[in-house]
């Protein structure tokens, strides 16, 4: 695998405090073959999903099972007012046909959402395998609601946090989640966040096209994988780490350790294309024009390998033209991550109701998103203002943005 480094820009002032933004690629080797899955579908069964909702997530989930491969392994959760392992995690190969008929059989949806029991349930399916089971693979969990988690009487969880912490404490198993019908109806931005703790993509399906169309996004992926788990490895820190984020194939946000000085952080898997990340760095200057100073040194390990190590240095100078020069792939990726923290900006902006605010980040998210050709994110955003201004509802509006966002493999060709 080729890692390479280039800042944003090779210069920094020669004193004070001063943040560097750096772009670290990730390139497998063409000999990488696809690596199998394991696989666990968490569905929500609760009352809310009846009717077609449930019978086109039953249908979807067995033209998945048909579309993986024999060597990938596959479970079924439901969560209602409690959870229920309805398949093991189990190979394909010997369990496609079994597989399938129990999701033709599931029983109609019921009750609460009790998210708790379902997160708790479907991580238990991984446990109950050996590690050695969960070596070289995707172990990836599938998250399908269209709903808020609720306590046991039906009422909405205001507070996360016992959500986040189950999906953090699993860094060895990625989350992606797909939200079903309007934005209104599901917590869009918490299925967005643990989606990120997860270090997984996001689906905002607001009709049932898109929920199918959402799923059988996360299967190619699955068959794309050349790498069951990637580890950014970061050596000698001389400053603050910032900010971490995947920003190709697609944007996932990190915790950011603060001055660790060692410091390595599990990624998830990765597909056959270049994925990228960027890294934000606070040093401080020594003084001394021309003085080359060392930021980090990086490496990545995957599936019991490792790449070349890399020293990102950058020169101190005090010429204001050595520190306007930018690199435009960095400026590129940096833009890309910022319309999608912009959506978040935006609706901290409109629930505070900061109306002035929220348009004037609209209007610059729309300029950014428009260069970049983000075209279903210009769109959400000029739906998005006209609605701002006749006070209508704009949660699929943000949810859609927070999806599309995220979805940056579709840009770079």
């Amino acid at each position: 695998m080729k890692i390479t480094a280039k800042n944003g820009c090779d210069f920094r002032p020669k004193d004070g405090d001063y943040s560097t933004t750096t772009l670290i690629e990730l390139t497998p080797d063409a000999k990488l073959g696809r690596v199998p899955s394991n696989v666990v579908f968490l569905v929500d069964a609760s009352s809310s999903m009846s009717g077609s909702k449930w019978k086109t997530a039953k249908t979807a989930m067995r033209e998945i099972v048909d579309s993986l491969k024999d060597d990938d392994r596959v479970a079924i959760v439901l969560f209602h007012s409690s959870a229920k392992e309805v398949f093991p995690l189990a190979s394909l190969a010997a369990n496609r046909d079994a597989m399938k008929e129990a999701i033709s059989k599931l029983e109609d949806p019921q009750g609460v959402t009790n998210l708790e029991a379902g997160l708790k349930s479907a991580y238990g399916a991984f446990d109950a395998r050996s590690a050695a089971d969960k070596v070289k693979r995707v172990n990836h969990v599938i998250l399908l609601t269209d709903g808020f988690p609720t306590d046991n009487q039906g009422y909405r969880v205001e507070k996360t946090a016992k959500y986040e912490d189950i999906v953090k404490t699993h860094e060895g198993i990625t989350l992606t989640g797909i939200g079903i019908g309007s934005a209104e109806e599901y917590d869009s931005g918490f299925i967005g966040r643990i989606s990120d703790l997860g270090r997984g993509s996001y689906y905002h399906a607001n009709d049932l096209s898109k929920f199918k169309a959402g799923l059988q996004a996360e299967i190619e992926k699955l068959q794309s994988s050349v790498v069951g788990e990637l580890t950014l490895n970061f050596r000698n820190l001389k400053g603050r780490l910032m900010r971490i984020a995947k920003v190709t194939p697609e944007i996932v946000l990190y915790d950011s350790p603060g001055n660790p000085g060692t410091y390595n952080l599990a990624t998830g898997s990765m597909t056959k294309d270049t994925t990228s990340f960027l890294i934000q760095t606070n040093t401080y200057g020594d003084g001394v024009s021309g003085s080359n100073l060392v930021l980090f040194e990086i490496f990545a390990t995957y599936d019991g390998k490792e790449t070349e190590h890399v020293k990102v240095e950058i020169k101190t100078s005090d010429k204001e033209t050595d520190l306007t020069a930018a690199d435009p792939d960095v400026m590129r990726s940096s833009q890309m991550l910022q319309v999608h923290l912009n959506g978040e900006q935006i609706k901290k902006s409109l629930d505070s109701g900061d109306r002035e605010k929220a348009t004037r980040l609209i209007q610059n998210t729309t300029r950014i998103a428009s260069n970049l050709g983000a075209n279903n994110v210009t769109r959400a955003l000029t739906r998005m203002a006209k609605d701002v201004q006749k006070g209508k509802s704009v949660s699929d509006d943000l949810a859609t943005i927070q999806d599309e966002s995220k979805k940056t493999r579709l840009l770079i060709g």
